[in-house]
Formats: C-alpha cells, sequence, structure tokens
C-alpha cells in the first residue's frame, strides 16, 4: 500500500475531531482494509447499559469510510453519500473492534462494509457507500473559500 495514503489516513484519524472524541484507535490500515478499537464509556451506553445504536452507527461509517480512504488517491477525499446499519444483538462490554474493508473500488464511488464485535460476538453490520471528491468540487462546491 502507497505509504503517503497510510500517512493521510493516520493524520486523518488523529485530526479528526469526531473519530477522536469517540476514542477511536486504529489498529491496522492496509489496503482495502483497516481495524480499529474503541474503548467504550458511560455516554456511550443507553439507560440500561448497552451501547447505543448511535455509536455503533458512527463507529461503522468511520470505520469503513477510512478503508475507503486506503484505495482513493491521495490528492481527493472521501465523504459518506449513505450508510446502512444492521444491529445484530446488543453489546455489552468494555471495548468494542471494528473491521472495515473495501468490497467495491471505484472511480467516483466506493462500496464499503464493516463488522463491529464486542468481545468476540459479532454486534454489528453495516455497509456504505463513499463518494470520491475531486479536486474541483472541493474547491469549488464544498469548500467555497
Amino acid at each position: 500500500m502507497n505509504e503517503q495514503i497510510k500517512a493521510k489516513i493516520k493524520e486523518r484519524s488523529q485530526n479528526n475531531p469526531f473519530v477522536r472524541q469517540l476514542g477511536v484507535e486504529f489498529l491496522k490500515i492496509e489496503e482495502g482494509r483497516v481495524e480499529a478499537r474503541m474503548p467504550l464509556q458511560p455516554e456511550h451506553k443507553q439507560y440500561s447499559g448497552v451501547v447505543h445504536g448511535g455509536v455503533l452507527a458512527a463507529l461503522m461509517d468511520a470505520v469503513a469510510g477510512f478503508a475507503a480512504y486506503t484505495v482513493t488517491p491521495i490528492e481527493k477525499d472521501v465523504l459518506s453519500a449513505e450508510i446502512k446499519t444492521s444491529f445484530l444483538r446488543a453489546s455489552w462490554g468494555e471495548e468494542l473492534r471494528a473491521i472495515g474493508y473495501v468490497i467495491k473500488p471505484g472511480r467516483n464511488i466506493h462500496f464499503c462494509e464493516c463488522e463491529i464485535y464486542c468481545g468476540d460476538k459479532l454486534v454489528c453490520k453495516g455497509s456504505g457507500t463513499f463518494c470520491i471528491v475531486h479536486q474541483r468540487y472541493k474547491k469549488e462546491r464544498i469548500f467555497p473559500e
């Protein structure tokens, strides 16, 4: 895998306020695949002590999105276009582990999936469509000066 892309992913994950707020730590970054862990805090849980579905969806989106970055040219960015999250069982525990991978890379859109585990149990599976942000759109439409 391109080392510049790997460095960009590490920098983006460390400087992303939301990912940092969740406490996501990337353990492996490979072409088409990333693995991360997220320690669970009391504010991530519902009244009953189970992890809130919004936390799982956010983790799925972030990890699948970073997997998309692994197959995206260095000068381009990635934005979520659509996500689907399936909650398979209640999440009880101290930590989540997520594995994101690219199913179908493309020139303009990548399709990715993510599995989230709590302990040794698969608790959530999701998929996402991620748009490739080309330089001309980035400057003119998305981030006007």
